[in-house]
């Protein structure tokens, strides 16, 4: 895999919908993978395209969680990479390139919401958790995540 075959760069709300089905929604309604924020302005969507395909997406919303204090806060939503493509450390470069991104938006702390599956990838990126186990109903156990961008 080189390099020049990989491409990180700002996509609609819409352009995620597949990817946010075939990885986090599948087997449910296509409505289940739209975001409230995902058309917002101060909404950001970037996609990660191997070869020209995009295989993973990312979303950051601004969103400030009681937990933290931080004026300036963004979290992370709907990131997925397709199955195939995952373990090439795809995830890595999107979630680098999204937390770049919000360090030149003067962006404090980007936290989010985990599965468990995903927890040591994140942990792996510098991301602690905070609080207990949670569930999301539909979904299951999350863990909230987060990481400083200052």
């Amino acid at each position: 895999m080189q390099n020049k075959d990989i491409v990180i760069k700002p996509i609609l709300g819409i352009d995620t919908i597949p990817v946010r089905h075939a990885v986090l929604r599948q087997g449910k309604p296509i409505d289940a993978c739209v975001l409230p924020q995902d058309d917002l302005d101060t909404t950001f969507h970037f996609g990660l395209y191997y070869k020209n395909q995009l295989v993973g997406v990312c979303t950051l919303v601004a969103d400030q969680s009681p937990l933290f204090s931080d004026a300036n806060q963004y979290r992370l939503r709907a990131m997925g990479i397709l199955e195939q493509h995952q373990g090439l450390h795809f995830g890595k470069q999107l979630l680098t390139h999204g937390i770049d991104f919000l360090k030149t938006k003067n962006i404090d702390r980007l936290w989010f919401n985990a599965r468990l599956v995903a927890l040591n990838f994140y942990k792996n990126n510098g991301f602690e958790t905070i609080g207990n186990q949670f569930d999301i109903p539909d979904v299951g156990p999350h863990y909230t995540m987060h990481k400083s961008l200052k």
